[in-house]
């Protein structure tokens, strides 16, 4: 990266002066005795915010020093003890403040305790993002992860590609906990394939991203929130156990431990999932190869199951007051096998039909680690300096087989031949960066930054064919290659507070890319070499308590995941092939949005415009061999426009509904198999969630899902639906119990045409899982009053997304 940009990001983070003083005081107890490791915080009146945070030394003192003028008060809390405040004061900012003693009250002279329980709403609006609140779903029990996004408005999850899309549009970011993953989007999938909703709190679907966040993703960030819990310190823990039957036994478990200490805290968290199920494919395709009329049929039912584990440990230690070393390893492991029995029926107009049995064997193996390292102080002046050196591997083995048998239209044998391809992806990112943020006065934050990002895998095809009892290798599909990426980027932001109802939020980030792909011998494929900016603003006026209105601005570039460019052959029947596309390009993308809440109803107008779309699994027809192959395209351009409302209804006391509705138009502009077409479309997606409340704790919920057709490049997806039906029944201090039924009516399934005119005719439908029924039962344990983990970057989430399988 050019060394004047770094200047410029680096120049933000000289420290101002400040004019401040202090305040100090002690905290015992009603016996006049010292009370150490106490946590005591110093929050503004206005919005009770916090400004600074201690604990109380061996002798029960704390001090804040370089506090600036303001209106007060400090909060104490303490395992053993009833939270504390003190009275509202004014501080001038200059002088030393001695405030009064603060005593705490053993927490078995308080009055029994009160618990308020509030439901949020399913749906709710937050600065640039949409916020779907999982944990008070009851139908999302037991499910996974890809399954709780399956339902959420703006989401399409396509389980042929192991895809996501947000508002029709496939550049997809995943986050955990605001932190990114640094994979490709399949093995991404494959990780929330195999993670409990059970342990998710909610959902944030951000489709315009500040500049702190990479500028990769033309349709924004899924974050995925994992559930904590509030308070002190102690040790807490749960552990869900999930049993189900769909087409086949579906079962999960996840355990969690949680440890909060006065400096040093500690989780875990290990949960599994098991699925067996059936899968119905269909396809088909029509076209003229010059000489004759071809159509070809292929039916199957997959048998497959899925084996996943899902872990996380990480550590918080404070080295002194204000600094904070943390540690973090996560993985997982994930099996994938599939049989499944093809049926192939070739029909032509001149020469004679034939029929192909296909058995297909396949396996799909990811497993990944990562380890992370992050280092944070905060100084006495609010600012705030943090680093993250992360570590990350994947090895991903997909293996398959092949059993061709050709019949000619009397039924008789005239063919056989036997294949066998093998996959191995091994994967390795370094992600290391620094980042600052500092408030100027009580107006204006600002935060910068810089990252680097360095990425390699190697990439082995081997097609062998069975000749007699020896196999023989084919060069022709076979390949191998090896990738080099890497992003250096740096950014600069700044929040700026104009009054109580007026925020800005605007910044600029800078990346520099340089990829480099090549076969293991040298040879090169992929020599790229582009820097470019991507600026960001947000607006919010909150015009009375009722009313909010955001308008905001990003731009955004997509990069082709790993397995999109290296070179790879799937069989999807013998005359269609899955392939790479080793020249692959980014998708730019230029979002504009407008949001408006009036209490709890939703409105959100969303603009965007895309070159270079990347578009999965494009039919290109060779017609010597009449093979299509489906690889990664670049579409033209595309232009989407989106509106969304979201609003809950109160029917009655014990009724209340949540209502989602989005509508898009998209316009595609491209050329493909040498046709230059234009396709406008118009869809509608309707997430209609219904909440009854019962006597003795029980909880009933009917939730119905329907997405109209949208664009995916040459085809059309068609629409798709679902019912899903759940019952709760809170034991309180016993545990909690889910019951549901998902996809009652049979109805979800992805089912794709090619658009309207094409001379090459494709369709087809797959049906992922049949009607699935779980139980659920959740039981919590330890200390329920303790707090989550705390909330921190990891470098390297923001990769994660691009490694795909």
């Amino acid at each position: 990266m050019k060394p004047l940009v770094f200047s410029i990001l680096l120049s933000i983070l000289v420290n101002p002066s400040f004019s401040q003083g202090v305040i100090q005081g002690k905290v015992h107890d009603s016996r006049a005795k010292e009370i150490s490791f106490a946590n005591v915080l110093l929050r503004n009146k206005p919005d009770s915010s916090v400004v600074n945070g201690v604990i109380s030394d061996e002798s029960g003192n704390y001090i804040f020093t370089e506090i600036p003028k303001g209106e007060y008060y400090v909060e104490v809390f303490i395992l053993g003890y009833a939270k504390t405040y003190t009275p509202v004061f004014s501080f001038l900012g200059t002088e030393k403040n001695n405030l009064a003693p603060i005593i705490l009250v053993e927490e078995d002279q308080n009055l029994d305790e009160v618990t308020v329980n509030a439901n949020k709403s399913f749906f709710e609006l937050e600065q640039g993002k949409m916020v779907v609140n999982v944990a008070n779903s009851i139908t999302a029990a037991g499910l996974s992860v890809i399954d709780v996004l399956d339902r959420s408005p703006g989401v399409m999850v396509n389980r042929q590609s192991n895809s996501l899309s947000v508002l029709g549009k496939n550049g997809v970011v995943i986050l955990m906990n605001g932190q990114r993953f640094r994979m490709p989007m399949e093995a991404a999938y494959q990780m929330l394939a195999g993670l409990n909703s059970s342990d998710v709190e909610k959902i944030e679907i951000i489709t315009v991203p500040p500049a702190n966040y990479d500028a990769d993703g033309d349709a924004g960030f899924i974050n995925i929130v994992m559930k904590k819990d509030n308070a002190t310190i102690g040790t807490n823990g749960s552990l869900t156990i999930g049993q189900g039957y769909g087409s086949g036994y579906n079962g999960n478990m996840s355990f969690s431990l949680n440890h909060q200490g006065p400096k040093f805290s500690w989780f875990g968290l290990l949960s599994s999932t098991y699925v067996d199920m059936v899968q119905e494919w269909e396809q088909f395709r029509g076209n003229n190869n010059g000489f004759e009329d071809i159509s070809i049929k292929t039916g199957t039912d997959r048998f497959a199951s899925r084996k996943s584990i899902n872990y996380q440990a990480g550590f918080d230690y404070k080295l002194g007051n204000n600094t904070i070393l943390s540690g973090l390893v996560s993985g997982y492991n994930n099996r994938w096998e599939m049989t499944a029995p093809n049926i192939t029926e070739s029909k032509y107009s001149i020469s004679p039909d034939t029929l192909v049995r296909m058995t297909t064997i396949e396996q799909n193996s990811w497993s990944h680690i990562m380890g992370n390292i992050n280092l944070q102080h905060t100084f006495q002046n609010r600012q705030v300096i943090s680093t993250n050196v992360d570590y990350l591997t994947y090895k991903n083995s997909n293996p398959s087989w092949y059993n061709i048998m050709k019949y000619n239209e009397s039924n008789d044998l005239i063919d056989s031949q036997d294949f066998r391809i093998t996959k191995d992806t091994p994967i390795e990112l370094w992600v290391t960066d620094v980042n600052h943020s500092m408030k100027i006065g009580e107006s204006v934050s600002v935060e910068s930054g810089i990252r680097a990002t360095f990425s390699k895998f190697t990439n082995t095809v081997v097609f062998e064919e069975k000749l007699g009892s020896d196999w023989s290798f084919d060069p022709d599909f076979s390949s191998d290659g090896l990738l080099k990426e890497d992003i250096l980027a740096g950014f600069s932001s700044a929040k700026i507070k104009f009054d109580d109802k007026t925020t800005l939020n605007a910044g600029v980030r800078y990346e520099d890319t340089k990829t480099n792909l090549t076969t293991v011998s040298g040879e090169k494929i992929v020599d790229r070499h582009y820097g470019d900016f991507f600026p960001t603003a947000f607006l919010s006026r909150k015009i009375n308590p009722d009313n909010l209105v955001q308008v905001s601005y990003g731009r955004r570039i997509t990069r082709p995941t790993f397995n999109e460019m290296a070179p790879f052959v799937f069989f999807s029947d013998p005359f269609t092939f899955f392939a790479g596309n080793e020249n692959i390009l980014p998708t730019y993308t230029d979002n504009i949005k407008t949001d408006y809440s009036y209490k709890s109803w939703i409105f959100s107008v969303q603009h965007s415009m895309d070159k270079n779309v990347i578009a999965r699994f494009q039919p290109t027809l060779d017609e010597e061999t009449n093979t299509v192959f489906l690889r990664t395209e670049n579409i033209d351009q595309r232009q989407t426009v989106s509106m969304m409302v979201a609003f809950p209804l109160k029917v009655t006391s014990w009724w209340e509904t949540q209502n989602n509705f989005t509508a898009n138009y998209q316009k595609v502009n491209s050329e493909l198999n040498g046709e230059t077409y234009e396709v406008k479309l118009k869809g509608l997606q309707v997430v209609l969630t219904n909440t009854f409340t019962l006597p003795k704790k029980y909880t009933i919920e009917l939730m119905g899902n329907y997405m109209s057709p949208s664009i995916m490049g040459y085809y059309k997806v068609l629409s798709r639906g679902f019912v899903n039906l759940g019952i709760q029944k809170d034991f309180e201090k016993a545990g909690i119990l889910r019951i549901s039924c998902n996809d009652i009516f049979e109805t979800s399934q992805i089912r794709w045409r090619s658009f309207e005119g094409a001379s090459l005719d494709f369709s087809g439908r797959l049906k992922f899982e049949k009607r699935v029924f779980m139980a659920t039962y959740t039981y919590k344990f330890g200390n329920s009053k303790i707090k989550g983990t705390r909330d921190r970057k990891v470098g390297s989430q923001e990769e994660q997304k691009r490694v795909t399988n």
